[in-house]
């Protein structure tokens, strides 16, 4: 039987995760996806890796041991969930990003990221500001950097040794 404490302890420790992954609206992430991803991505592109994303935000597990990586012996933890404001500054850009005009939209976002003293895409997503995180989300992933690159890199797909001395594919 569960003593009392011990439920109450449970339920305070999942409750900020749940708050977190439920406030983030899914339709303001596709939109702000739509203005600050590329646009070869096309509005299906970009409303999946907004989709993703927000998975990703959901699936996000803080303190767990990060893989050290070849040449890194030192263990290092997963850093606290970076969407903590996420919810606020979609709220925040709402109005913007209904706007008719791209320029308007991009322009507000530029603002916003400039005002949370974003100065450069992090690696992973830090928690400055939503757009950032977002496009370091993309940018990060084997999708962004095959656009990024225009070929078809695959980076976590294992091509065999068969072809690994082939050039990858361009992108079409």
């Amino acid at each position: 039987m569960i003593e009392r404490r011990s439920f109450f302890q449970w339920i305070a420790f999942l409750a900020p995760k749940w708050a977190r992954a439920q406030s983030i609206d899914a339709v303001a992430m596709r939109e702000l996806a739509n203005v600050v991803l590329p646009e070869a991505l096309g509005r299906q592109g970009t409303d999946k890796v907004a989709d993703d994303f927000v998975q990703w935000i959901r699936d996000y597990k803080e303190g767990v041991n990060m893989a050290a990586g070849y040449g890194h012996p030192r263990t290092q933890v997963v850093p606290p969930n970076p969407s903590k404001h996420y919810a606020e500054q979609l709220r925040q850009l709402q109005a913007a990003l209904v706007h008719a005009d791209l320029g308007v939209r991009r322009s507000a976002v530029g603002r916003a990221i400039t005002e949370a003293g974003v100065d450069r895409l992090p690696n992973r997503p830090n928690g400055k500001h939503v757009a950032s995180d977002l496009l370091a989300y993309f940018y990060g992933s084997s999708a962004g950097e095959d656009l990024l690159y225009g070929v078809a890199i695959k980076r976590d797909e294992c091509r065999g040794l068969g072809n690994s001395a082939k050039r990858p594919a361009a992108l079409m």
